[in-house]
Parts: C-alpha cells; sequence; structure tokens
C-alpha cells in the first residue's frame, strides 16, 4: 500500500551538487479545498469604528491577487533528480504540468 496524490510543477531549475554532479530540482505543489472565510457582517456589529472598518478590509481582501476563493495552494514536494534519472524520464515535466506522485514502499 502507497499513497499517491496529484501535484503541480511550480518550479524547475538545473543544480549542481557539492560533487560537481548536474542534476534537476522540481517544486511540487498540491491545490485543496480551504475553509469558507468567516466574514463579520457590519449589521450584526454594534461597535461604529467595526461597521467603518469592515468595507474596507472586504474590499482588501478581494484585490489581494494571490488569494483564490475556495482553494488553497499546499508545497508537497521538491524532488532532486540527477542528470539521468531525468534523462531517463519519457515525458518531461514543464512548470504548470500536473503528475501524478506516487510513493511505495516496491
Amino acid at each position: 500500500m502507497g499513497v499517491t496524490f496529484k501535484a503541480t510543477v511550480v518550479g524547475k531549475s538545473l543544480v549542481t551538487d557539492p560533487l560537481g554532479n548536474r542534476g534537476v530540482r522540481l517544486d511540487l505543489t498540491e491545490e485543496k479545498e480551504a475553509p469558507p472565510p468567516v466574514i463579520i457582517s457590519p449589521e450584526g456589529s454594534t461597535s461604529p469604528l467595526a461597521r467603518e472598518v469592515m468595507p474596507v478590509i472586504n474590499q482588501v481582501m478581494q484585490s489581494l491577487p494571490f488569494i483564490r476563493p475556495g482553494k488553497v495552494t499546499l508545497q508537497r514536494l521538491t524532488l532532486w533528480l540527477t542528470e539521468d534519472e531525468w534523462e531517463r524520464l519519457e515525458q518531461k515535466p514543464e512548470i504548470g504540468d500536473e503528475v501524478e506522485v506516487k510513493i511505495s514502499k516496491n
């Protein structure tokens, strides 16, 4: 029995280890469902300050480009491949590609 998950390649770079061997580093992330945000309604608030600040906070949260409603990106794995291992891959993943990661004992 093993573990399998889908991940997206978000980074790919050529690396050289301390012994001078070349390789490829792949950074993989996984997108998961995020819990819904907690929304505070100014109507239910008794504080005048909260009623004034909440519309501004809501606008700022909506304008942030890195926040996706309902999704969160998690760093899952950094994979280091030797030059030989990289060359043996039939299909070499590029940034943005979705890959399936399988980890098992055999």
